[in-house]
């Protein structure tokens, strides 16, 4: 079981006026929910109406499309908000189905008293919209991945990111590309010397 984290190991909170923060949580309508590998906790168009703290564990956000073609976006570990740049969109509902990788609790906290907290401590705000660019910059590089770079150029940026590939089936779902096509894009890297299998999985030649 990993560690579970207090509101104040969130950056959101950290640093923020505590008997502001503490009056915030006192007045707050709120609720820890627990989840075990494998569970759901939220599906893709679901609505979102809670500021979601994801104290404990990691989830894996999902995207299926019509066609039910699935694609892995990231694995959020805990201590993170969850779907930061959506609870007061005119259309909040969540983008991604949040599938827990490991026994996980969330803490989720009433959007409207979070409101209300922002506009009294601007710690608090300046973190939350600080969060928001972050997403952005994040989903900016992802759509770049996904839809401009080649799947051998994708590999590579997934490798100077993580370090190496030790799971060719779920590099695939990251992808949102059949494992078959993965195999054949790594093989063919590791002829032309751009990369090297390792007893633990594929790496970049430095």
């Amino acid at each position: 079981m990993g560690k579970f984290y207090e509101i104040y190991d969130f950056p959101l909170f950290a640093g923020g006026d505590r008997k502001i923060i503490d009056n915030f949580l006192r007045n707050s309508p709120g609720k820890i929910s627990s989840y075990k590998k494998g569970d759901i906790v939220v599906m893709q168009g679901d609505p979102c109406r809670s500021l979601m703290l994801l104290s404990q564990g990691s989830l894996s956000a999902r995207m299926t499309n019509t066609d039910g073609k699935e694609i892995t976006i990231e694995t959020l570990k805990a201590p993170e908000i969850l779907a930061s740049a959506f609870i007061y969109g005119s259309k909040n509902m969540y983008p991604v189905t949040l599938t827990a990788e490991e026994d996980s609790i969330v803490w989720s906290l009433s959007r409207e008293n979070f409101l209300k907290l922002m506009e009294e401590e601007n710690h608090v705000l300046r973190e939350f919209l600080r969060n928001i660019s972050d997403r952005g910059v994040f989903l900016s590089r992802k759509l770049n991945e996904f839809a401009l770079q080649s799947l051998s150029n994708r590999i590579v940026s997934y490798l100077k990111y993580n370090g190496k590939i030790s799971n060719i089936q779920e590099l695939a779902f990251i992808m949102g590309v059949a494992r078959p096509s993965v195999s054949r894009t790594l093989s063919s890297m590791v002829e032309q010397g751009i990369l090297k299998k390792t007893d633990s999985g594929y790496v970049m030649i430095v």
